[in-house]
This record gives C-alpha cells, sequence and structure tokens, in this order.
C-alpha cells in the first residue's frame, strides 16, 4: 500500500480548495478527515454516537452529581438539555487543547464542579474529538500508519494541543501558502494587508484601476449573481470563496449555462427533515391546527397521497377531527381506497388520533419513542426508491429519526418521565444538527475551486472571486475568566484567548487575497448588510476605494447589458373586447354567485366562469369572520331542525346552546381551543348565543310555526336555469312565507342595499320561492354579530328595523331591474365586449346601465382573485 501525502488544515473538512491532480493518495482533509483517517488505520474505529446521544448522556452525569451548590443548578432546573449541550461543547473544547479531566485544589468552584462530573462522563459519555486524538496518540506509539508527510496548511502553533500531540508523532512539515505576489495594484494591496496583519503602520496608498482589482456591490443579490454568473470566464484558474450564500449563485450558474459548483451547502431545513418536527407538533394538546395542515400538506408525509388531501381540505375550511364532516371525508378515503383502505385509516387513526398530553404536563418518552419508530418505518420503505431524489430525502430522514431515537431511548433508561415541548424540540434540534448536503446539487465537471470558509484558500489561483463579501461569524467570547484560564493553563489546557482567535480569523481572511495571482474581484454585500471585516481593512490601507456599483451598468450596453426592445406590461382599460370565433362555456345553472359577477365585474365572471381559470389551491386555515359566520350558520342550521326550536323555553334553550356550541367548535373550528384564543372563543360564544337568542324572539313575535335551515330553492329566468340555497326559510300561522338570510358582518353594506333596493341575492331567494309557491315571500337579512334583523319592510318582522327603498320601491320591481341589467350585459357579451368594473378605471357612457335596470355596484376588490389580470396602471 502506498503511503499516504496529506494536506491538512483546520479549515479544510468539506472544502474543495486544491485542483485534483494524479497523484496516488494525496489528500486535503480537515480534522474530521484527518481524524477519521488515523482511526481507520489503527484499527480505532467505532460507531460514534450522535450529538443528541451524547447530550442525553451528560444530562445524566449532569443530573447524577446536582445539587444545589452546583453552578449549573439553576440553569439547569429550567433546561436539562440544553446545559448539557452547551456544557458538552465546554468539555470538547478542554479536552482538544490538551484537558485530562482533572483540576489543581486552587481551581474555580466551576472548573471543580466540571471534574467531578468527568468521573463519571469519561465512563458514560461517548468520548470528544479531544479525547479520541488523545487514543490515536497512544496508539501512534506503537503503530505507523501508512502516511508519508502530513503537510500543515496552518502553523504548528495554531493547531489545538490535541492535535499538536498527534502531528509531533507523524512526519510533518508546513505547507507552502501563497503569500501575495501579484503584479500591479494587486501586489500593492496584498503588500499593504500583509503589513497591517504584522502590525506594522502603513501609509494608505492612492486606489488603482489597473484590472487587477475589482469591487462591485448591488442592491441585491441576486443582480449581483446574475452578473457574475455572466461574467466568469471557464478558461482561467479561478477560485470562488462563497461563505454561506453560495445556494444563490449557484442557482444563477444553472441559469447562465455555467458549471454547477455545488454550493448549496447543508441546511436543516431539507423536507425530509421537517417531517419529524411537524409529527411532534401533532403530541401536543390543544392541537395546533396549522402544524397540522403543514403536516397533511407536506410532500413528505406517512399518511397517503389522496387521503391527506382530502382531510387537509376540510380541516383547512372546518377545523376539527370530529363531527359528521370528518366522518364524510374519512368516508371518501375509503372509498378512493377500495381494498387498500382499512390500512389507509389505521395510518390516518395512528397518526391524527394518537393520545395527546398538555404543555405543562409533558410526555412521557415511551409515548414519544412509538411515533419515531412509527416514521423510522416510513422513512426505511423509501431507502429503496427508484428516484433519486426520494431515495435521498429517505435517508436523511432516516438518519435523523434514527438520531433521536437514540437520544430518546437514552433518557429513557434514565428514568426520565416527561419530556416538555422545548426539551423535545432540542432532541430534534441535536438529531437534525446542521442539516444534510442536497446531493442531487453536487458540482458538476468544470466547476471551479471552491471554498465556503476563506481559511480555506491554501492554493494560488490567477483570479480569485469572494463572493457576499458580508460581515462573518466572529470567535465566540470564552466562558472563562482570566483566572481560570489560568488555573487550567496549570492543568495543562492550552486554550486560546480571545485576542489570539481573533487574529488567527484575520489571517483567515487575508488568504484569498494573498491567493490571487492575476485578478481579485471582491462583491460585496448589499448596502443595507454590514461589511465584512476585510473590506474594512482595505478602507483603512488605501485612499477611496472604487466600488463599481452594478445598476450603473445597467445603462451601459455590452456583453453582459444588451438592449432589449420595450415590452410594456398591458395598461387597465375599461372594456377587454374577444374575437367572435372564441365559444364563451356559461354555467349549466345560474346562481347569485355568479350572476353577480356576470353583472357588476363581467371581466371576473369571464375568467371565471368563461376562461375557467382558478385561484390557487394551496391550503389556508378558515378563521376570523369567515369561521365566525360558518360557525354561527352551523348552529343555527341544528337548531332550528330541532321540532321544538320555536316552543323550547328559555331554560331549555340555554342548556342546548351550552352543549352544541363547544360541539360544533370542536368539529368545525378547533382553532379556537388552540392556546392564546380563550377571548375569541368567549366572544364568539356570547355573540352567537346572542344571535340565536335574537332570532327566537324575532320568530316568535311574527308567528313563525315553520323554519327550514339551507333550503334548496330552483327555477328559472331569462337566462336559462337558475338555483340557489337559503340560510332560512319561513312560514307563519297565516302560511305566509319569509327568507332570513344570515351574514355575520354588513352592518353598513346590507341596509345600504336595502336602501337603494340592490339585494339582488334575497331577490333571486324571492323569486325561486315565488315559482314555487306563487306569491312574494318577505324577505330579511340578519347580521349575526351584531343580532340586527334588517328588513325592507314590516310585513312579517314588526320588530326588525326596516329599511325602506328610497324612492319606494318593490321587489317585482327590483326582480324586473335586475332582468334589464342581465340583458344588458348579455348584449355586450353577444359583441364580445367585457367590461373591467373596477374603481381606478374611469367609466364611459357604455358603463351606464340602462334606465329600468340596477344601478352600477363596485364589488369588494378583496375578494377578486383576477385583480392583477385586470392590468396595470399606468
Amino acid at each position: 500500500m502506498s503511503e499516504m501525502l496529506i494536506t491538512f488544515g483546520m479549515q479544510l473538512d468539506g472544502q474543495r480548495a486544491t485542483r485534483a491532480s494524479n497523484r496516488l493518495g494525496a489528500l486535503t482533509v480537515g480534522p474530521q478527515g484527518l481524524l477519521d483517517i488515523l482511526e481507520t488505520q489503527l484499527g480505532l474505529v467505532a460507531r460514534q454516537p450522535c450529538a443528541a446521544q451524547r447530550t442525553a448522556t451528560y444530562r445524566d452525569c449532569l443530573a447524577h452529581c446536582n445539587n444545589p451548590l452546583r453552578f449549573y443548578h439553576a440553569s439547569f432546573s429550567s433546561d436539562e438539555l440544553g446545559v448539557a449541550a452547551a456544557l458538552l461543547a465546554w468539555r470538547g473544547d478542554l479536552y482538544l487543547h490538551g484537558w485530562d479531566g482533572r483540576v489543581g485544589a486552587d481551581a474555580s468552584q466551576r472548573l471543580k464542579d466540571l471534574a467531578e462530573i468527568e468521573t463519571q462522563a469519561r465512563v458514560q459519555v461517548a468520548p470528544s474529538m479531544g479525547q479520541r486524538l488523545q487514543n490515536v496518540a497512544k496508539a501512534l506509539g506503537s503503530r505507523r500508519p501508512p502516511i508519508k508527510t502530513v503537510l500543515l496548511a496552518d502553523a504548528f502553533e495554531l493547531y489545538p494541543l490535541a492535535w499538536q500531540m498527534v502531528l509531533n508523532l507523524l512526519p510533518n512539515e508546513r505547507l507552502e501558502i501563497p503569500e501575495g505576489k501579484a503584479q500591479g495594484f494587486l501586489g500593492q494591496l496584498q503588500m499593504q494587508l500583509r503589513q497591517s496583519i504584522a502590525g506594522v503602520e502603513v501609509t494608505p496608498i492612492q486606489w488603482q484601476e489597473d484590472g487587477t482589482v475589482q469591487v462591485v456591490q448591488a442592491q441585491t443579490r441576486a443582480l449581483a449573481a446574475s452578473w457574475l454568473s455572466r461574467s466568469l470566464g471557464q478558461g482561467t484558474p479561478t477560485l470562488l470563496v462563497t461563505g454561506d450564500e453560495g445556494g444563490c449563485l449557484d442557482g444563477h450558474f444553472i441559469g447562465a449555462g455555467q458549471a454547477r459548483h455545488g454550493l448549496n451547502g447543508s441546511s436543516n431545513l431539507r423536507p425530509a427533515l421537517q417531517v419529524l418536527s411537524l409529527a411532534m407538533e401533532l403530541l401536543w394538546a390543544p392541537a395546533n391546527y396549522p402544524a397540522l395542515l403543514q403536516f397533511l400538506t407536506h410532500s413528505i408525509c406517512p399518511i397517503r397521497l389522496f387521503a391527506r388531501r382530502r382531510l387537509a381540505t376540510k380541516i383547512a375550511s372546518s377545523p376539527g377531527l370530529v363531527g359528521s364532516k370528518w366522518e364524510d371525508a374519512l368516508e371518501e378515503i375509503a372509498a378512493h381506497y377500495a381494498a387498500d383502505a382499512p390500512d389507509v385509516l389505521a395510518s390516518i387513526d395512528e397518526w391524527l388520533n394518537m393520545p395527546t398530553f398538555t404543555t405543562d404536563d409533558g410526555v412521557a418518552p415511551s409515548e414519544v419513542l412509538v411515533r419515531v419508530e412509527r416514521l423510522l418505518k416510513f422513512f426505511k420503505a423509501r431507502l429503496g426508491h427508484q428516484e433519486p431524489a426520494h431515495r435521498f430525502a429517505a435517508q436523511a430522514g432516516y438518519a435523523q429519526c434514527e438520531a433521536a431515537l437514540d437520544s430518546l431511548k437514552t433518557l429513557h433508561l434514565q428514568g426520565v418521565e416527561r419530556l416538555k415541548p422545548r426539551q423535545l424540540q432540542q432532541v430534534i434540534e441535536q438529531a437534525t444538527a446542521s442539516g444534510v448536503d442536497n446531493p442531487l446539487l453536487a458540482a458538476q465537471v468544470g466547476a471551479h475551486l471552491s471554498v465556503s470558509r476563506p481559511g480555506a484558500a491554501i492554493e494560488q489561483a490567477d483570479t480569485v472571486i469572494w463572493w457576499h463579501l458580508s460581515m462573518p461569524v466572529l470567535p465566540p467570547l470564552s466562558p472563562w475568566s482570566k483566572a481560570e484560564r489560568i488555573q487550567l493553563a496549570d492543568a495543562g489546557v492550552a486554550l486560546p484567548d480571545g485576542a489570539t482567535l481573533l487574529t488567527q480569523a484575520a489571517r483567515d481572511w487575508l488568504r484569498p487575497v494573498l491567493a490571487a495571482n492575476c485578478r481579485l474581484i471582491l462583491v460585496l454585500a448589499p448596502p443595507r448588510e454590514e461589511s465584512h471585516p476585510l473590506w474594512q481593512m482595505i478602507e483603512a490601507v488605501v485612499q477611496q476605494p472604487k466600488v463599481h456599483i452594478l445598476e450603473e451598468l445597467l445603462h451601459n450596453p455590452g456583453p453582459l447589458c444588451q438592449v432589449q426592445a420595450s415590452a410594456p406590461l398591458p395598461l387597465r382599460k375599461r372594456w377587454w373586447r374577444l374575437p367572435p370565433d372564441i365559444p364563451i362555456e356559461t354555467p349549466e345553472k345560474a346562481s347569485f354567485s355568479s350572476l353577480n359577477l356576470l353583472l357588476f365585474n363581467p371581466y371576473q365572471w369571464l375568467l371565471q366562469y368563461g376562461a375557467k381559470i382558478q385561484a390557487s389551491k394551496s391550503q389556508s386555515l378558515s378563521d376570523g369572520f369567515l369561521l365566525y359566520g360558518s360557525l354561527t350558520h352551523r348552529l343555527a342550521e341544528h337548531f332550528f331542525t330541532r321540532p321544538d326550536a320555536l316552543s323550547m323555553s328559555t331554560t331549555d334553550f340555554n342548556s342546548w346552546f351550552s352543549t352544541h356550541f363547544p360541539r360544533v367548535v370542536r368539529e368545525e373550528g378547533a382553532v379556537l381551543l388552540m392556546e392564546g384564543r380563550g377571548a375569541d372563543l368567549a366572544t364568539l360564544r356570547h355573540r352567537a348565543l346572542r344571535a340565536l337568542t335574537r332570532l327566537r324572539s324575532h320568530f316568535l313575535n311574527a308567528g313563525i310555526t315553520v323554519v327550514t335551515s339551507e333550503q334548496a330553492l330552483a327555477g328559472r329566468f331569462e337566462g336559462g336555469a337558475l338555483g340557489g340555497s337559503a340560510d332560512l326559510v319561513l312560514t307563519t300561522a297565516l302560511g305566509h312565507r319569509a327568507i332570513v338570510d344570515m351574514k355575520w358582518s354588513g352592518g353598513k353594506k346590507y341596509p345600504e342595499q336595502l336602501k337603494a333596493n340592490r339585494h339582488l341575492q334575497l331577490a333571486i331567494y324571492a323569486e325561486l320561492l315565488r315559482q314555487d309557491s306563487g306569491s312574494w315571500p318577505s324577505v330579511a337579512y340578519f347580521i349575526l354579530e351584531s343580532a340586527r334583523l334588517l328588513t325592507p319592510d314590516d310585513q312579517t318582522f314588526r320588530d326588525s328595523e326596516q329599511v325602506p327603498a328610497n324612492p319606494p320601491s318593490t321587489m317585482p320591481q327590483l326582480w324586473l331591474s335586475f332582468t334589464e341589467a342581465w340583458k344588458w350585459r348579455k348584449a355586450q357579451q353577444a359583441e364580445g365586449r367585457f367590461e373591467v368594473a373596477l374603481q381606478g378605471i374611469e367609466e364611459d357612457e357604455d358603463s351606464i346601465p340602462p334606465d329600468q335596470a340596477m344601478l352600477m355596484e363596485y364589488l369588494n376588490e378583496a375578494y377578486n382573485d383576477y385583480l392583477a389580470l385586470a392590468g396595470w396602471e399606468q
């Protein structure tokens, strides 16, 4: 076996920092990479538990040693896993810098506490990197791995002490790092920065535009990425420094026909990693309906597609997991899946009808384990999927669930009885760690060198491009006091101080600049973001640095910016005209909804009914006045279907309401049972009770003997079939009929309609009932929110709020005016003309209806799904 030549640097893990060569055994690695090599060669390979499991194990050590005198006692009482994760990180850092688990007699109480905990933790907790390096150093005393040389990309003294111990036992030498020997202004800038970082006082030099240094900035990241992707050459050896914002740039590379560079990086927001978190939200009571809807509409879900879509539709419109509508949805699902229905219904039951727990009491780890194991089984079944995207997603989800499972089992074995939401969330976060890469977005042939950490720029390149030069994450503050660092040093721990870490960070920031042989391009972050310390250093060593604003380049046509013919957006105009050969399909049965659009906004009718353009099907939870109106409608429907609805005593009615209001809310409005919605629920209960009480009173005073809820109506008009459904159809003791249409709100809108004799919906229902009974019924609006009964006369309801038409008019006259308006619009439609009736577009003489027709009414544009398609204002 040939000996390996290893290039090793603290910033090189996961970086594409060196060009491919034809040398066998030449590797470029960071700490994790070299540790894996050494453990493999020395026979020290062992299964390493995930961070979540190590945290859970260390939590047990902290709990075992915990008492009121421990420095972590108060914090641990509030957040066991969070404190365990933080102290575990401290412990790992100490071992990496030479700790052996002991401190001196004069150490602080914190250090003594940690050392006492360590007597148990070194046995129970899986070893950290520092401990693993100690094992490697011990093994190197008797065995030699096949490593020819380790080339050190960093100064030896900058490696943590545990690494120094290992490197001293391996053949090593310093790698030659680019020192910045370019020509022209780039070379002068490199010299200035080298001297400045070395502490030499420098005199700022004049900025020069000789093409060796270019600094650009755009108002948006997208414009900067577009410019760079189209200006990046293929033939010149180039190094890209991308930071954490490479995904945007990589997308623009693909759009510009460049090779993909694999800059997306790890993310904990991959869809497969979201499923576990959403599934755990289903544990808590009261139910979190937004999370439940996300679970059902997520692209990866353990419930089968049709089933979850049907359930999501039900929950979005009527939030609740019980009741007749829920049972109807389950019946549809069973019919759809036929022979597979039992398995599908069992899956729904497993996920949506499982026991829930309050956030105050918490949940037993055993209950969580059941859910995680179920999800693990789901991902396991998808590991062999033929589609790579599905297979890779399953692998990520499986690994996350496996890590969470290990952690939960550890907590369960430790005797942890309950987990609060925050603790469970931490288990998931630790199991997710930094996320996963997207393997479908790997670098392609032709990609340049790229690093996300500037300290990984260890090889020269003709051109160096630093993309999105913004404020980086600075070295964290040390948790140790100055006295404690001295005590740790006495115990053999060589912790770097804050100044040393900042100096090293500054040297790392300088590396990409020194790696440039011919040209350096800096793409600054947008002006609103804080600038990178490197740019601040450059501004300190040069006079008036020139920043090219990319927006200004748009005014200078060139290879990257071509003049395009103007293509203005279509302007708004009052009328649309269709060619005569375009057929328009009309609804088989007209309704108030369709006729209202045809009369008052024909272009909206054309797009919805003629072109059949539908609004987005994305689900959103019903809430606010739409939900309140729906729930109160349903209560009224339930109540007035009772044979004793009109004869029930007040006491019995209140008892009925106290039983049925909570039931309707559970079945169709359970979002009001969520935390923080108590006031909304109480307000709705008060208003619904008042509304039904007032309705009962009005009906008793009017001598109503029969109430029919949601009565279907059908008939004809000049345009053909006409239909609708009236909320309440009433019959008095004398046989007179009345229609009441219930609205949640509209205390201003509906009185205005009655006054102007424009209550078209009531007119349509009244005409349909007239066709059935031979006489015109009375009509009324009932505003549920304010419990107001609005009528045009006192024919039936003498105690109503009467709003007579002004000038006086009757229902037959209203129906006649509707018919004339419909004829007017149909004549325009026959000519292929459709009015865009929006308030922002000036009317013309053709917008004025005939004398006998209904007056024009502008519809509320907030409910117009096609507003953007009307055109744009000039």
